[in-house]
């Protein structure tokens, strides 16, 4: 409970802005969140990070941001009504682009091609390849 009280709330934080960046930037983090599990597990060093997550049904860093991003998705397909107005038209339908009116995509997000690394890190961009993935 001391766990979910103190650091996992903080983590899960605007953890869709702040964990979309290379896990260089989120090693310490990692590292920290690692070490917290570990002392409040009585776990010895030797011990895999794995398990600590497992034991409290949680995820790492990098998965749960996949799957708070997830939760975006899902929340803007079927419950757009949770989420802020600046959202409402975050994304746009194939339906808007195409001329045809009955193809098996017209209801499907329409996906840009992004070749930068910047490019690809923006938050519309990632959740349309992870929507695309599990949707």
């Amino acid at each position: 409970m001391i766990y979910f009280a103190f650091v996992h709330s903080h983590l899960l934080y605007g953890i869709e802005v702040y964990a979309n960046t290379s896990t260089d930037h989120l090693s310490k983090l990692i590292v920290l969140n690692n070490k917290l599990l570990r002392i409040l597990q009585y776990k010895s060093i030797k011990s895999h990070s794995i398990d600590y997550y497992k034991t409290y049904s949680t995820l790492p860093i990098q998965l749960l941001h996949n799957y708070q991003i997830l939760i975006f998705i899902h929340k803007y397909v079927y419950n757009k009504d949770k989420l802020p107005r600046v959202f409402s038209n975050y994304f746009e339908e194939n339906s808007l682009f195409n001329c045809y009116d009955n193809t098996r995509q017209k209801d499907h997000f329409h996906t840009y091609t992004v070749l930068s690394d910047l490019g690809k890190s923006q938050l519309n961009i990632k959740v349309l390849n992870y929507g695309m993935l599990y949707l």
